[in-house]
């Protein structure tokens, strides 16, 4: 969540000097420790505060955590670079408002609970994971063919395209979805489709190619307001073609006509039949396939209309007296009626298109805070990683320390043994020499005297 103090939140990093800590707040066996009742520093006269306190709430909590950060650096207890230390704010600061945070939540649960309509209009993700339309009982093939950007401009095939994806957001919420197909999706079109991100993974059949090289003729019923066919059920083997022309009128008859000229089958909506409508019977795309939609979950032909149908078109249920057979007059006023309303519905349709774009701001603002928030917790789960990857490596670096620290003292003791082995040789070979060499000199006494004694044995023997 954003709060006017998380501006404040790098200037006081950068300012942690000047910063007047209170040493009576701190952690302790890794658990924050100190009072949360410091107000903002910028914005605190300023702020508007709402009922909840939220707001008032993130400044105080930021506060005491740039308090207690200053705390350790000062103490020293341990030296986070700034970015690891707001890694860390943040994580303190997750954990104090989380139990804030969960009483919220289940209040809003609780409301939306008790709303009437909340389970009429709300789809679990587990349902849109399973209706699909591989998973669907209906197998009515609706496409749409996009094989008229020439009579577009650029803002005509934008609404074009936005009413597409209505009717995928329209398709992928119904209880059996339809087959749908976007055909002819190249060149223009296709530029315009890319804006919408991630439109490759729709649940949709996209085609490049034009509808007649995909389906069988045969098979083939195109849409269009003009015919005189009339549409009483939707046939599972059949393939309904939708026209993706934004033209306000200006093209009038140009689907009828195409349909024609390629000799396709072609129907039209039984509207007349079923509803009383005060402007012209032209329907717009995301209309025609939610109409169809409906039909295909169960609703029958009067219910879909009168539920589809904006205000704007004054759709009113039929009576069995206005069943009657339509006159040529009551065409040609019909006629009338319907250029009249043109310029009016294309100023509604403007409207419209305004208040959807911005609905699809508002949603793109909600997926920016939601992603925002994932991309908080994404941080958050790195930097525990992170910290628990430099106390693994602290870890290792220490056993290193100390392998290394016990191979010294071993390579040490080796060598002192060496030198006390070889001290002992010497001595040994110093007392085998001395020994030599008294034996040496016991012997040259020895033969000295025996010498000696020769020699007097001599002289006696001279004498005699």
């Amino acid at each position: 969540m954003n709060s006017p103090c998380m501006k404040t939140m790098g200037e006081e990093e950068r300012k942690s000097d000047s910063v007047k800590t209170d040493p009576g707040t701190g952690y302790k066996d890794g658990a924050l420790v100190g009072e949360d009742t410091r107000e903002c520093r910028n914005d605190a006269n300023s702020m508007k505060i709402d009922s909840s306190g939220e707001k008032e709430n993130d400044c105080n909590h930021i506060s005491t955590l740039e308090k207690v950060s200053q705390n350790e650096s000062n103490a020293g207890v341990s030296v986070l670079s700034k970015s690891a230390l707001k890694r860390k704010m943040k994580k303190d600061l997750w954990e104090l408002r989380k139990k804030e945070k969960r009483i919220q939540e289940r209040e809003k649960r609780k409301k939306r609970k008790l709303d009437p309509t909340h389970r009429i209009n709300t789809v679990t993700r587990k349902q849109l994971k399973n209706a699909t339309m591989a998973n669907s009982n209906c197998k009515v093939t609706i496409a749409i063919d996009l094989s008229f950007d020439n009579y577009m401009d650029e803002r005509s095939l934008a609404k074009c395209v936005k009413q597409i994806s209505r009717c995928y957001s329209i398709n992928r919420r119904a209880t059996n979805p339809v087959q749908f197909h976007v055909t002819s999706l190249d060149g223009a079109s296709l530029k315009e489709m890319s804006k919408n991100s991630g439109y490759e993974n729709w649940d949709v059949n996209l085609h490049q190619k034009h509808f007649t090289e995909i389906f069988s003729k045969e098979k083939i019923v195109y849409l269009t307001s003009e015919s005189d066919n009339v549409i009483e059920n939707l046939k599972d083997d059949h393939v309904y073609i939708i026209g993706g022309l934004v033209d306000h009128n200006s093209h009038k008859g140009l689907c009828h006509k195409l349909a024609e000229e390629k000799c396709l089958s072609h129907g039209r909506l039984p509207i007349s039949e079923n509803i009383d409508m005060k402007t012209r019977k032209v329907l717009t795309i995301d209309h025609v396939f939610n109409i169809m939609a409906n039909i295909c979950n169960g609703q029958s032909w009067k219910e879909a209309l009168l539920e589809i149908l904006p205000a704007r078109k004054g759709a009113l249920e039929k009576t069995v007296d206005d069943e009657n057979t339509i006159t040529d007059d009551d065409r040609m006023a019909e006629a009338a009626a319907d250029e009249a309303t043109v310029a009016d519905e294309a100023a509604v349709a403007d409207e419209a298109a305004v208040a959807d774009e911005a609905a699809v701001a508002d949603e793109a603002a909600v997926a920016d805070e939601a992603a925002v928030a994932d991309e908080a917790a994404v941080a958050d789960e790195a930097a525990v990683a992170d910290e628990a990857a430099v106390a693994d490596e602290a870890a290792v670096a220490d056993e290193a320390a100390v392998a290394d620290e016990a191979a010294v003292a071993d390579e040490a003791a080796v060598a002192d043994e060496a030198a006390e082995a070889d001290e002992a040789a010497e001595a040994h070979e110093a007392a085998e020499a001395h020994e030599a060499a008294e034996a040496h000199e016991a012997a040259e006494a020895h033969e000295a005297a025996e010498a000696h004694e020769a020699a007097e044995v001599g002289e006696d023997a001279v004498c005699l």
